[in-house]
């Protein structure tokens, strides 16, 4: 219990109860001022009025006619209370009122609530009993002359009985309104808290159990859609990523263990073999050393790229490139070596957008591809380099042949670390190219496909192309 109290959602949902606690409080502050507080300053007014008529009748008419008057008011109006009494003498003279109050005699010229007995009377007109009545009133003394010794005490009130019941009755309402929202309140958040934590117990034993090395686990996800579950699918990628990302880094472990032991098994061998021949032999043992170092140094070299870029340090700066300038210059560049091999070097252009990425992974990509056309186009004559917009709005590159190609089983194969195929391994290389590839095209949200290229000599077959598809810029 104590736990759900200290959660930031309950913490919020008493905020949210106080500050709504706050708004219909001020709500009902100015509910009340303007109808209780209007209807209390309205009486005032009356006073003041019906007290003002009285002493101008007093100062014209004298004593007689105020008596008569009060007498007429009594008997017309059912709230209305009056009260003369001549001075010094304490004689009652008129009106409704049994008896002075004492707040009268503290309050002469303010207004002042006191409380009066009022008859209660059946149909007949018959006295059954007495009722406790409250009212408002004002209390002011009448000289014929500034100077005169005698005086009258008048006094002017409204019953407020009625009025006063319904202020109670409101502000009990409201008061228990208020605490009944207070509670409601405290008991939804007590409630969503507990829901709340559940969620994210959940989320903090699936990290537990990732802590403490179980990579498969993952955040489970109730398919509202709301923040949580968007939170719980973000962490779940993230979670892949990294799984992947180990998967990778024990995959290139291994694969160094695997692939880099012989070659530095063979130069430790060639280097013993050396140390016992002639000056002859230890020449050509440290020219194929330092050729079997730098084949160990670019596969190092390789393992490092496509590391950086998986992990977006080497991804670069992303921003808007004009990729057929950039197939442009990949195509003089390699247009050369290509005659050289005896191939035919194509280069087919369509106005394309922009893409959104990084000009030397793009370069390198496209590098990749044109040295794997020279090395394994083997028996072709044709290389083609096209660049073309997508229906989607982004950009196709793609690089065709007509050599022997792969077979479809073996097409998802290549793009993985040290993959080389069998008609391959007399070929120099690391088996690394496409796997870079692979990782430039996930760094930029493209797709990577290999399909049929072009046509065999002997038209039955086809060769290789491998395409690269761009999205639109965002």
């Amino acid at each position: 219990m104590l736990r759900i109290l200290r959660t930031t959602s309950f913490r919020f949902t008493i905020i949210y109860v106080v500050l709504f606690a706050g708004a219909m409080a001020a709500l009902g502050a100015y509910l009340y001022s303007a109808t209780f507080g209007e209807a209390a300053k309205q009486t005032d007014t009356v006073i003041d009025s019906e007290i003002s008529v009285l002493a101008d009748l007093f100062s014209t008419s004298g004593s007689g006619m105020l008596t008569r008057v009060i007498r007429q008011r009594v008997a017309w109006s059912d709230d209305a209370i009056y009260m003369l009494i001549g001075a010094p003498s304490g004689a009652v003279l008129a009106g409704n009122l049994t008896a002075l109050p004492p707040e009268a005699l503290t309050g002469e010229g303010d207004f002042f609530n006191f409380k009066f007995e009022k008859p209660l009377v059946d149909a007949a007109g018959r006295e059954v009993g007495i009722q406790q009545r409250e009212a408002r009133g004002k209390m002011m003394r009448f000289r014929a002359a500034p100077d005169a010794e005698q005086s009258y005490l008048v006094v002017v009130a409204r019953d407020v009985a009625g009025r006063e019941f319904l202020r109670s009755r409101s502000q009990s309402v409201v008061t228990r309104a208020a605490l009944v929202t207070i509670a409601f309140g405290v008991v939804i958040g007590l409630m969503f808290s507990r829901s709340f934590l559940r969620r994210v117990e959940v989320v903090n034993k699936t990290t537990r159990a990732i802590r403490g090395g179980d990579l498969s686990q993952r955040i489970p996800t109730t398919g509202s859609g709301d923040e949580l579950d968007d939170l719980g699918k973000n962490l779940n990628s993230m979670l892949d990523q990294i799984e992947r990302l180990m998967a990778g880094m024990r995959d290139v472990s291994d694969n160094i263990a695997h692939d880099l032991r012989s070659p530095l098994t063979r130069i430790r061998n060639r280097l013993n073999s050396a140390l016992e021949g002639s000056d002859d032999d230890k020449d050509i043992a440290l020219r194929a050393t330092i050729d079997d170092s730098d084949k160990v140094l670019a596969t190092f070299n390789a393992l490092l790229s496509i590391a950086r870029i998986r992990s977006g340090e080497g991804a670069g700066v992303m921003e808007p490139i004009d990729i057929v300038a950039i197939a442009e210059e990949m195509a003089e560049l390699y247009e050369p070596a290509a005659q050289d091999s005896g191939f035919e070097f194509t280069f087919i252009t369509a106005p394309t957008p922009a893409i959104k990425g990084s000009r030397e992974l793009v370069s390198q990509a496209i590098a990749n591809f044109l040295d794997n056309a020279l090395k394994y186009a083997e028996g072709g004559s044709h290389i083609e380099l096209r660049v073309e917009p997508s229906k989607a709005g982004g950009a196709i590159l793609s690089v065709s042949d007509d050599g022997p190609g792969i077979k479809e089983e073996d097409r998802n194969r290549v793009f993985e670390r040290f993959v080389r195929l069998e008609q391959s391994r007399t070929t120099p290389g690391s088996g690394l190219g496409l796997s870079l590839v692979s990782a430039i095209a996930r760094a930029h949200g493209a797709t990577l496909e290999l399909t049929d290229g072009l046509p065999q000599k002997n038209g039955d077959s086809f060769g290789l192309r491998i395409v690269m598809i761009f999205g639109p810029p965002e």
